[in-house]
């Protein structure tokens, strides 16, 4: 009896090897397909890797038109170019099939993992998979695969494999159809034959960038007044704000300010209260995604691909989680214990297991398939992981060990303040007991301040009592974090494909922005020719809809082949209407994307001429342009446009120097500037044109400040 175990790939297929073998097991391989043999309690195994998905959907005649639903499964490589190494793992599988009695499936338990194993089974192997086995296991360490493997589930998860397989062909259906859609509607009024896409979650996620590109763009801003106190006690200044902390009449303000300043002011109450904090719950991938985010500015997308690579090190659990739950059989003592043997860990292992008894803090959201993301407690080598790599482990560990520890007590100080019978508030906040935050403390954000002791009645030493005009502000636009938390809240995308979607907008030009998302012409256009015409391609509800169903697949309350043909009709009343409209939407979409291509030309054509000192010739340029300049390529100042740093560049051809934004070439504002001449930066800005930076050239026998904006009349007073 020979048992064929299908990995999801070749790392992960070498863990379960070594884990499995009684001893240690034979690596050999067919092609550059490595495989490994085996064998446990008399019983011969054979381990093999996929390399992630080896089959893909690709319609049966080819053809340029839509609708298209006349679609089968084939070989990666034959679907998508750049994939030709999948053919050698198929041609592996298929031989080692041959060798194989029994078959189990070993790929990571999601739907994902569920469709690479069916898919390999049948296609590759040619099995059929309700004969396979399944082992399940949500960590990569020895322990949790020999589990596994004397636990093996009868059958693969059918309800998983379906839904993912249902998702595949509604998504094949979606994006395809309606990206051939638009391509299509441009070229029609173009002439000319561009790929643009849409799809199933891509064009909701795109309409709710659009919706608050519009809330800022006509938002109106409003005037309002803060009134603060000024007050001194024991030599330090507090400043106390006014009870009512947005006043839109101005003469109410002033009313306020004048009233207030004939006091007396004296302290009319003290609150106090002190609240306990306990720790966040444990990891679900969502918030791990997030919580990176904050605080290493790493994408959703960077921050998957590097929690996987901690999960197929066996450092940490499987990543694509929606739980936020630990399991119950666990045993948490031997992972902190294993924990406390890496030095920054070590007190507070210590002090956890001295409690005695461990019980975690746990989240409101479940996963059937996988618990909360922990630490394994497998130790990585000196050396092993990147710093990327660490500081999500890091990160991970310490969120795991908060769980454990004791609530943070925080304490609130509240100082009431009459003067004159109008009321200022002065808070302060302070951390009693540090709790959990002595572990997590890092990543944590508390405002610590301190007050100074005030009792009720006392006089206060008021200094100025005065208003403050500010505007209110626009909506703030969505970060690579936050939208992944809205597409979560609207249930659309799953957890394991949100960061997908975000990367697809960004390669498509639909979006940019590293920091906060903005929406491009081009996305703005291919939402705004949508919504007018076919709305129910950008509809949320609908892409939910479907999301629901592919949830009661899994459940096997709705079958797989209802779910595609319920989605297969309403896709086909949608291509009607937009073949109907196929002119209008080409017409919305034409004038903004000429525009754009041709931005972008003009964008490739200065960055080639334009750019930061870089290379040696532009060194040598810059060093026989201004022989005297110690540092030509200093800051100047602040670009009046986009905050960013106005610096010294160089033109590659000619190398005469100017100033230029250094967010180039997203911001295109520039200077000219006199090619002689030390340039030194004053740090004021212009009070006749009050927008560009004042510089001062230094010469041989002279020295003068100018304004870098030539055509202002500072210039004309310049100094000799």
């Amino acid at each position: 009896m020979t048992t064929l175990i299908i990995a999801e790939k070749p790392n992960v297929a070498r863990k379960i090897a070594y884990a499995l073998a009684e001893g240690k097991p034979i690596r050999k391989s067919i092609g550059k397909v490595p495989y490994y043999e085996l064998t446990r309690d008399g019983k011969k195994i054979i381990v093999a890797p996929a390399v992630g998905h080896l089959f893909s959907l690709a319609p049966k005649e080819k053809t340029y038109g839509y609708p298209v639903f006349d679609i089968h499964w084939v070989p990666v490589y034959v679907a998508e170019k750049g994939k030709s190494y999948t053919k050698d793992y198929i041609k592996a599988l298929k031989e080692l099939a041959k060798r194989a009695d029994e078959f189990v499936v070993a790929c990571d338990y999601d739907t994902e993992g569920e469709v690479i194993g069916y898919t390999a089974l049948k296609y590759a192997c040619g099995v059929d998979p309700s004969k396979a086995k399944r082992m399940r296991f949500s960590a990569l360490t020895k322990k949790d695969l020999i589990r596994a493997w004397y636990n093996l589930e009868p059958t693969i998860n059918f309800g998983m494999a379906d839904a993912g397989i249902a998702r595949h062909i509604l998504d094949w259906y979606w994006g395809v159809n309606l990206s051939r859609a638009l391509s299509s509607s441009l070229r029609k009024t173009s002439g000319k034959w561009v790929i643009l896409s849409t799809g199933r979650v891509q064009g909701p996620t795109l309409k709710f960038l659009v919706d608050r590109e519009r809330e800022i763009r006509d938002f109106v801003p409003i005037p309002y007044w803060v009134i603060k106190m000024i007050l001194e006690k024991n030599g330090e200044q507090y400043t106390a704000t006014y009870e009512k902390d947005r006043i839109f009449d101005e003469e109410e303000a002033k009313r306020i300010v004048e009233e207030a300043k004939k006091g007396p002011a004296f302290v009319e109450n003290v609150e106090v209260e002190q609240r306990q904090r306990y720790p966040p719950h444990p990891f679900d991938l969502g918030t791990l995604q997030r919580e990176a985010y904050s605080a290493f500015k790493y994408s959703p997308k960077k921050t998957l691909d590097i929690a996987q690579r901690l999960y197929e090190r066996a450092l940490v659990s499987y990543p694509r989680t929606s739980s936020q739950k630990l399991p119950k059989n666990l045993n948490y003592k031997n992972i902190i214990q294993n924990l406390a043997k890496i030095q920054e860990y070590k007190p507070h292992a210590h002090e956890l297991l001295g409690k005695g008894i461990l019980k975690p803090v746990e989240g409101k959201k479940d996963d059937p398939a996988h618990p909360a993301i922990y630490p394994t407690g497998e130790i990585p080598k000196p050396g092993e992981l990147t710093k990327e790599e660490q500081n999500l482990y890091d990160l991970i560990v310490r969120r795991f060990l908060a769980a454990f520890a004791d609530p943070a007590i925080r304490e609130s100080v509240k100082v009431i303040i009459n003067s004159n019978n109008h009321h200022f508030i002065l808070s302060g906040s302070r951390t009693i007991k540090e709790g959990w935050l002595k572990i997590y403390g890092k990543y944590v954000k508390f405002d610590e301040i301190v007050l100074p002791k005030f009792v009720k009645g006392e006089t206060i030493n008021v200094l100025q009592i005065k208003r403050e005009k500010k505007k209110t502000k626009p909506p703030a636009r969505y970060s690579p974090a936050s939208i992944i938390k809205k597409m979560e809240d609207l249930g659309i995308g799953t957890k394991a494909t949100r960061a997908q979607i975000l990367e697809t907008l960004y390669s498509r030009g639909y979006i940019e922005g590293k920091r906060t998302i903005k929406v491009t012409p081009l996305g703005i256009k291919v939402v705004e020719a949508l919504e007018s015409n076919v709305p129910d391609i950008i509809s949320v509800e609908l892409t939910r809809e479907f999301e629901q169903k592919m949830e009661e697949i899994i459940q096997r309350k709705l079958t797989k082949e209802k779910v595609i043909e319920d989605s297969k009709k309403t896709l086909i009343k949608i291509l009607k209407e937009f073949k109907n409209k196929e002119s209008e939407i080409g017409a919305k979409l034409l004038e903004t994307f000429l525009d754009t291509q041709k931005n972008s030309k003009k964008s490739k054509q200065k960055s080639k001429n334009t750019k930061e000192l870089t290379t040696e010739e532009e060194t040598r340029i810059k060093q026989e342009v201004e022989k005297d300049n110690k540092n030509p390529n200093i800051i100047v100042g602040k670009c009046p446009k986009c905050g960013g740093n106005l610096v010294v560049r160089y033109n590659r051809k000619t190398g005469k120097r100017f100033v230029g934004c250094s967010n180039w070439p997203e911001c295109n504002v520039t200077y000219p500037l006199l090619q002689r001449g030390k340039i030194i930066p004053t740090g004021k800005t212009c009070p006749e044109c009050g927008n560009a930076p004042i510089v001062k050239i230094k010469e041989r026998y002279r020295e003068y400040e100018v304004c870098l904006d030539m055509n202002c009349n500072k210039n004309r007073k310049k100094k000799s």
